[in-house]
């Protein structure tokens, strides 16, 4: 079922209602409820590690940098052009 976790994190982190609402009734059908809560832990987690590493100065890579700096504009934040959270 990889190609339902994948949309299922896609639509998750682009802070789409409508799209992750689809996808996660297409997970749930899929393999169940559990599933879906260990697919959202999962994603969380790893925003969770790249919090820890941008406390702990580790450098971030180009293409996260303009995600995240994509992600600050469309949720009205300013964007940090080092990448390093707030």
């Amino acid at each position: 079922h990889g190609q339902l976790l994948m949309a299922f994190v896609d639509a998750a982190m682009l802070v789409e209602p409508d799209q992750t609402a689809g996808a996660r009734a297409n997970l749930a059908a899929a393999m169940g409820e559990r599933a879906v809560v260990d697919a959202a832990a999962v994603a969380a987690m790893f925003q969770l590690n790249t919090r820890a590493a941008d406390s702990a100065g580790i450098q971030v890579e180009a293409p996260s940098l303009d995600r995240r700096a994509q992600m600050a504009e469309r949720l009205g934040f300013i964007a940090r052009a080092d990448g390093i959270a707030p």
